[in-house]
């Protein structure tokens, strides 16, 4: 009987164990055009969407850093129109820190400095010199960004123009042009 029940015991274990961590990855090409949609990348249609960022995508290094493309692919360019209709708040560049967790705010205008501590949320934006993001699971989408500085998990940002100042302190995160 004893042998029966760490049997049974060790095989829930290592089922309980697998189930836990088992995840996913997805590797973003911004110059990949986009084709037949996969089906771990399906999401809901209501709710802010991102690819789940690989481990390899979070380093200090923009990715596609040589593309020469000023413009949000159509996918992202898709995304971004759509919440930019869903926003729930739409103000000029602000002189304090967005705090509204899970908010989508639209943010219109140039910002000398833009402070996001925002956790699954999105951030819209124009042009921004300085931007700081310190939510997780947080979604950004600017026309330009001169420095970019992440100390949260599991965020993406999107820029047009040239690949901005990266300093990112955080994990998981997608940083790209297009």
């Amino acid at each position: 009987m004893r042998r029966t029940t760490l049997t049974a015991a060790a095989v829930a274990a290592l089922l309980l164990a697998g189930a836990l961590s088992g995840c996913s990855a997805t590797i973003v090409d911004g110059d990949a055009s986009p084709s037949a949609p996969s089906e771990a990348a399906s999401e809901p249609s209501s709710a802010p969407s991102a690819t789940a960022p690989s481990a390899s995508e979070s380093s200090a290094t923009p990715a596609d850093d040589d593309a020469e493309t000023s413009e949000l692919s159509d996918e992202n360019a898709e995304e971004r129109e759509r919440l930019t209709a869903a926003a729930t708040t739409t103000m000029p560049c602000p002189s304090g820190t967005l705090d509204q967790d899970g908010a989508i705010i639209r943010v219109e205008g140039s910002c000398a400095d833009l402070v996001i501590a925002i956790d699954a949320g999105v951030v819209i934006a124009d042009d921004v010199e300085n931007l700081s993001l310190s939510g997780s699971g947080t979604i950004v989408y600017a026309e330009t960004i001169g420095s970019l500085t992440v100390t949260g998990s599991a965020s993406v940002v999107h820029w047009t123009g040239q690949a901005p100042t990266v300093d990112d302190r955080g994990s998981a995160n997608t940083l790209t042009r297009g």
